[in-house]
């Protein structure tokens, strides 16, 4: 395996081949402007709302399976307007992680993005300033914690061990969002 980012964003890349509709969120969350994110702001907060997410093919893309390519809307990589289906799978992967010992971990999660959504819904639209930055990092680490839940999830008996300390980086950087100002910043607290 390289890195944890490495396996986050390669996850990414597989969420994408079989849900093509995530394609402009995925790409505002891990590669910004924070304004592109930010824009975003009312599907976001819907869809985490309604937890619109496919967790066939998450688990899929996380797994490695084959799965069906969803068809993509109107134009490949058209924006399927139902938010971000990856963190909007937070709160039934924490649910479903109950008694395991990703649990808690998976609860401080769930509570984080949902901190995060009340306070998207609260701003509605920022400016591009600093506070602007540090939201668009805090939803690019839920993105990678829900990412690595996933993987962690999918890896069965031989769940991998790098998931917890892995998983440990991203609340840490949550708990503390003055010390990851963007989202290249978000992405370089995963451990290698």
């Amino acid at each position: 395996m390289g890195t944890v980012r490495d396996a986050v964003l390669d996850y990414a890349e597989g969420t994408l081949r079989l849900l093509p509709g995530q394609t402009a969120v995925t790409s505002a969350v891990l590669q910004g402007p924070p304004a592109a994110l930010l824009e975003r702001i009312p599907q976001l907060v819907r869809g985490f709302a309604g937890e619109r997410t496919d967790g066939g093919a998450l688990f899929r893309a996380a797994a490695g399976l084959p799965g069906e390519t969803a068809a993509p809307g109107p134009a490949a990589g058209a924006d399927d307007g139902r938010g971000c289906a990856l963190v909007q799978s937070l709160p039934a992967l924490s649910r479903e992680s109950e008694g395991s010992a990703m649990a808690s971990r998976a609860d401080r999660l769930a509570e984080a993005a949902d901190r995060l959504h009340w306070e998207l819904a609260e701003h509605g639209d920022l400016p591009e300033d600093p506070a602007a930055g540090r939201l668009a990092a805090r939803y690019a680490l839920c993105y990678a914690g829900a990412a690595l839940l996933w993987l962690w999830r999918a890896g069965g008996e031989s769940r991998p061990e790098w998931t917890y300390e892995a998983v440990d980086a991203v609340l840490a950087a949550l708990e503390d969002p003055a010390h990851v100002p963007d989202v290249p910043a978000a992405l370089a607290v995963l451990p290698a």
